[in-house]
This record gives C-alpha cells, structure tokens and sequence, in this order.
C-alpha cells in the first residue's frame, strides 16, 4: 500500500471525535491537509466491546455511529481525497463498511484471533489491514492461515504493542522486518506511542503503512489524545517519512551511483614530485599520491617502482605509460 514509494499514511481518528459529526468533518479535512493517505473511524455499538460495568464502557458510548452517519463520513472523506477506513467490532459493522466500498478493513489486536468476526470479513474480499498486539508468531500464522483458506483480500500485517500509551522500550519495531521475513506479507505499524519518532523508525525499517492516532486537541491528556499527533505534527511526521524513504533509496546505488562521475576528480593518480630526468630510475620518493586521478593508481606504486624514465617529466605532471623506457612497460 505504498504511495509514491513511501509508506501510506493512516490519520487513526478513531473515537476522538467523542461522538461529534462536526468534530469528525473537521479533523477529517484537517488530516487531508496535513497529508494523511487515509482517515480511520471505528464502527462499533459500547455493547459490542465492553460490559456496561467497565471503565471505558461510558467513554465510548458517545462516539457510537450510525450507518448513515458512517456514509456521511465516507462522503465526506471523498471531498477531502482521502480513503475512508474503519474497524469493525460485529459482523454487522464489517456489513456496513463492505457495502460503503472502503478501501481496506482494520481489524483491531483485540480481534487478531477472533475467527468469528474474521471470518466475516475475509467474506467481502476486502484488503485487510491486521493489527498484531497481544500475538505470538504462532496465533498470527494460524490466522494468516484461516484467512488464506477463506480466499480473503491481501493481508497486511501492522505491528502494535497495545498499551495505551507504549512506552519507548516496549515498541520493538525490530519486529516489521522479522513480520515480513516471517510471513512474506505486506507489514506496517500501528502506533500508540506519543513521540512520532516511533512512526519515522517504523518506515525506516520498511513499513509500508504506518497508523498513527489523530486529534485536533494535541495538548489534551484523556483517552487516546494523549498518544495522539495533531494537524501540525502529523504534518511533519509526513514530511520526515518522505524524506528518510528518499534517503534510503535503493540497493541497487551500487550499480548506478549517482557519485560515480566524481571518480576522476576525487581520486588519486602519480605525479612527479620533482623534475625528472631521462634515464632516472624511479623510487617512491620521487613520487606524489594525489588528485585528481591519472593513468596510474597508487595501486601502480610497486609496479612503477625502479621502472626508467624514456624522457623528462616536470615536476607536478603525472606519469605516463609512455614516459617509460619500452622494456619496463
């Protein structure tokens, strides 16, 4: 899912817009501006994730959604040229956001292993964004494997340590390339921790999507605003992503460098270190080691060695094959 050979950039909104349509359009415009490829919502009902006695039961309440406030959004994301995404948390979210043409579903790390819903959305053969917090390499490949039976859309493993926030030596973003090595999948990385640097690192080791939370309230510290980057930071972070990729570019620099013309110029060739005279025999002394490049190397110095002079060379002007007695060339 790389755009322009740089990692596709997902604004997670998720339950930020705490249950505002209008909050949503706003951020929404505001992640397209700050050049976000994506933003992500999460299509679920409080009864669907927690009992009514959990803590976060009251929380998420507010920021359920209907599905005509979903195609509100989806219509809303096209005007902003930015994909609509979302996670589903019942079969009957992942109904709705398949009939709406999304261009990928998110399935969360609480979902990773939950084949009941999985199986649901390997059903619309939708691309399918997996999040991984909470597995070992076991559990992901068993549903890897329950996914490639049902003939599901391409699957894109992201990384993702679920604490809320991650801290710093917890990350482990050592672990996309080990993904990839793994499973011989897409992997990307999902991010909760506050320092965007996590995101910079993650696309540096060659994630090819990179989610990140989003809030137009950077300095708020409740629920998931306090992982979260604002219009400006996601900004930057677009822009550091880009310019790292660029500076990875490619191995193959060995075969086209683009440094290679300065050869010439920045490498050493022999010179005379003082006028010499027809008939001397060369020793190293009489010799200088430095740019820019000439016939002879100073990988030539133990060859050129004792070798006789035909004619004069002045000082400063590098030796020449044909400054050498024919018997010695």
């Amino acid at each position: 899912m790389k755009t322009n050979h740089r990692p596709y950039l997902i604004a997670e909104i998720g339950f930020n817009h705490e249950g505002s349509m209008e909050t949503a359009r706003r951020m929404i415009q505001a992640a397209s501006r700050a050049g976000a490829d994506a933003v992500k919502f999460q299509t679920f009902r409080a009864d669907d994730l927690a009992l009514p006695s959990a803590p976060h039961y009251e929380m998420i309440k507010p920021a359920e959604m209907t599905r005509d406030e979903l195609r509100r959004l989806k219509a809303w994301a096209d005007e902003a040229a930015v994909d609509f995404l979302s996670t589903p948390f019942s079969r009957e979210a992942v109904e709705w956001l398949a009939g709406l043409g999304v261009a990928a579903i998110k399935v969360a790390s609480m979902d990773c292993t939950n084949t009941h819903l999985l199986g649901a959305i390997a059903a619309t053969g939708c691309r399918i964004l997996l999040s991984t917090g909470m597995a070992g390499l076991d559990e992901i490949g068993r549903t890897l494997d329950f996914l490639d039976a049902r003939k599901s859309g391409e699957v894109v493993l992201l990384h993702c340590i679920s604490n809320y926030p991650a801290a710093r030596h917890e990350l482990n973003l050592a672990a996309i390339p080990l993904l990839r090595r793994t499973f011989g999948r897409p992997v990307g990385y999902s991010d909760h921790h506050p320092d965007p640097k996590a995101c910079l690192t993650a696309a540096i080791l060659g994630a090819e999507v990179i989610e990140t939370h989003f809030t137009l309230e950077p300095n708020r510290q409740d629920g998931d605003h306090a992982h979260s980057l604002g219009p400006d930071a996601l900004q930057r972070l677009g822009a550091d992503i880009a310019a790292a990729v660029e500076m990875l570019g490619s191995e193959e620099a060995f075969l086209t460098r683009p440094d290679r013309h300065n050869a010439a110029t920045f490498r050493r060739g022999l010179y005379a270190a003082r006028p010499l005279h027809k008939g001397e025999r060369l020793a190293e002394q009489d010799l200088l080691l430095c740019r820019p490049a000439s016939e002879f190397s100073p990988a030539d110095l133990a060859w050129l060695t004792g070798k006789v002079l035909r004619q004069e060379v002045a000082q400063y002007v590098a030796i020449r094959r044909n400054d050498l007695m024919m018997d010695d060339v």
